[in-house]
């Protein structure tokens, strides 16, 4: 590793443990990488133990991932690991870096592979919630050369807008997002429209908006707002389930286990999503999907970007400044009322929204 690899990978652990989850003395702090992640986890447990805090690295590789997914019976891998379960007891702080270095791509997973492994972590998740252990889920592991490769990405460009948005101002996006938050509380009905033919409406009345700055405060601990990601930016909010009616088409590619969904059509009918359309590649996204439970085709999500580093195309897109998403699925954690093992979003760069009627985005740009 370079010097100046070090120094990156230096400043972004100090961030994430003095600034975004604010770790103390005596906090205990589980570090969970990935094998081409290793020098940032030992960063983070540099900085750990600098402040005081006790840290235990675990350690996932593409190897082992992959034959879980392609090899192993869902049956096998779909219980819940009790010894992770019970150590929760003893964590206060669980810091997730995300990979794997190569991209899932169908030929590499089976879908109900997936959804095992989320049944089989659901409980833990429960947990760690219950216990109020604050939590940072940092996406870093996913801007790989192979992964950008995969996606027709610019991998050094990439890196580079992903590195501006993990040092962004999270004040910045801290106001802007409470700005917006307390229009969205104070609203009944949200339309959204675009040029490809999106028009989407849906109520959000008594629902309250979830923020996304990156830092988990005091203030963010009583609420029970407890993980962020990073890069990070957004305000959320849960639709009414039942009251999604019309259509989302997207501006852009969807990216999903290594191929791109090319002009992805969403059509919701009282809140349940009835139809799923593309132009290409939509058998990928219907095996995935299917294989979720619960109402994972539920209206659940309306998120709006708040960082103005990320720019498209990103798998990180829903994050962009007054980029527009809606997904489906899982919402309790914000809320709702959605039961499903996940949730999954859309994202267009250039929607326009009215709140109650008046714009709040206008062709992807915020007007505040």
């Amino acid at each position: 590793m370079s010097i100046n690899e070090e120094q990156v990978l230096s400043k972004i652990a100090r961030q994430v443990v003095e600034t975004c989850l604010q770790i103390k003395e005596d906090d205990m702090v589980t570090i969970n990488t990935w094998h081409h992640t290793i020098k940032l986890a030992e960063q983070l447990a540099i900085e750990c133990y600098k402040v005081g805090a006790v840290p235990l690295i675990t350690l996932m590789t593409d190897k082992l991932w992959y034959k879980m997914m392609y090899e192993i019976s869902a049956e096998k891998i779909a219980k819940t690991p009790l010894h992770i379960l019970k150590s929760l007891e003893g964590e206060t702080v669980c810091i997730n870096i995300h990979g794997p270095e190569k991209p899932p791509t169908p030929g590499k997973i089976k879908p109900e592979n997936m959804e095992a492994i989320r049944k089989a972590f659901k409980p833990i998740g429960k947990r760690e919630h219950e216990l109020k252990i604050r939590g940072a889920d940092i996406y870093l592991g996913k801007v790989t050369p192979q992964r950008a490769e995969q996606y027709g990405l610019n991998y050094n460009e990439w890196r580079k807008t992903i590195l501006k948005a993990l040092a962004t101002d999270y004040k910045e996006i801290k106001r802007k997002g409470e700005e917006i938050a307390e229009i969205l509380e104070e609203a009944n009905e949200v339309n959204i429209t675009s040029d490809t033919g999106t028009n989407l409406t849906f109520k959000i009345k008594g629902r309250k908006a979830w923020i996304d700055d990156g830092i988990i405060d005091q203030k963010d601990i009583a609420r029970g707002n407890l993980i962020t990601t990073l890069p990070t930016g957004k305000v959320e909010i849960a639709p009414i389930e039942n009251s999604a009616n019309g259509t989302i088409i997207l501006d852009n590619p969807h990216l999903i286990l290594g191929e791109k969904i090319i002009n992805m059509k969403w059509t919701f009918k009282n809140g349940k999503l009835v139809t799923i359309k593309a132009d290409k590649n939509i058998e990928v996204f219907k095996k995935y999907f299917e294989k979720i439970s619960g109402e994972k085709d539920r209206i659940g999500r309306f998120i709006i970007g708040l960082n103005p580093e990320i720019k498209p195309q990103t798998i990180f897109d829903m994050m962009a400044l007054g980029a527009v998403s809606i997904a489906v699925g899982y919402n309790k954690d914000i809320g709702g009322r959605n039961e499903a093992t996940t949730h999954h979003e859309v994202t267009i760069f250039n929607a326009t929204v009215k709140i109650n009627g008046k714009t709040l985005i206008e062709n992807g740009e915020i007007k505040l």
